[in-house]
Formats: structure tokens, C-alpha cells, sequence
């Protein structure tokens, strides 16, 4: 499984409408990970941490944002957990052209369909609040986490 930016956001900051259900969902997860810690249960991709990165520090977002520490001693404390792994930028650009093409979608969803694209190539399941990726994953690789 691989979080979306929104599910890593709603788990950390307590002051999120989604934090309670995020937090349990994400802690969930960690449980079943560390009951394979040899298998990569959980991946954080490169491009869902750095918009998670760039979404709590905002102060357009947050009246009290979260400080650069803080929001990377929260993937330090992820990556510390068994089976937890960091996905860097891989060969992602042929998926994210297809989806591009094949997906009537916004350009502004760019950095979705980035994730999107990861989560395909790597054989993830993406666990998001976004409703809107039904519009450019298949059910398979798509999880909606309930609020």
C-alpha cells in the first residue's frame, strides 16, 4: 500500500477533520506491515513526501503550520517502522503519459497522476481520501479510506 499526500497530512496534524480516521487507518496499516517487516508493506513515494512536506509547513493552509522538523521527523518515524520503505523517482514517465492521455483529466492533477503512475508501476494499492482518482486508477490499485 502506498498513502496518497492527503491520508500522511490528516494522520499527522491533530487539528485535520480527517485526523481521527487518517491516524487509525495509517497506525492499522504500520500494524499489518510490521507483521512482515521483510516484505515492503508500506511505501511512501518520493513525490507523496515531498507534497506532504509542502502541505503541512504552508501557512496558506495551516494557521499554525507544522515546522520543517516536525514533518520530517513524521517520515523519519514512518521509514523507522518494519516495513515501511521510501520509493524515489523511478521510470514513472511512460505510465504517466498513458494516464495523461487515457485519463480525461485536469492538468492541474499532474502530481496525482504522478502518484497514480508510481503506485502501477510498483504494483501499490493507493490509500487516498480522493474520490478523484477513480477517475485515473483502476479499482485495483485504489483504496478509498472512509472518513
Amino acid at each position: 500500500m502506498t498513502p496518497d499526500v492527503n491520508v500522511l497530512v490528516a494522520a499527522m496534524r491533530l487539528d485535520h477533520p480527517h485526523h481521527a480516521p487518517a491516524f487509525n487507518h495509517l497506525q492499522t496499516q504500520l500494524k499489518l506491515a510490521s507483521q512482515r517487516p521483510n516484505d515492503a508493506s508500506i511505501v511512501l513515494l518520493g513525490v507523496v513526501v515531498a507534497g506532504f512536506i509542502r502541505v503541512v509547513t504552508n501557512r496558506r493552509i495551516f494557521q499554525l503550520p507544522s515546522s520543517l522538523k516536525q514533518a520530517i521527523d513524521f517520515v523519519d518515524t514512518l521509514l523507522l517502522s518494519p516495513g515501511v520503505v521510501f520509493q524515489g523517482t523511478g521510470s514513472q514517465w511512460p505510465g504517466f503519459r498513458d494516464l495523461c492521455l487515457r485519463a480525461e483529466v485536469n492538468p492541474d492533477s499532474a502530481t496525482d497522476i504522478w502518484i497514480a503512475a508510481s503506485a502501477m508501476q510498483w504494483g501499490e494499492i493507493l490509500h487516498t481520501f480522493d474520490r478523484d482518482f477513480k477517475k485515473i486508477l483502476p479499482d485495483e490499485h485504489l483504496y478509498l479510506v472512509s472518513r
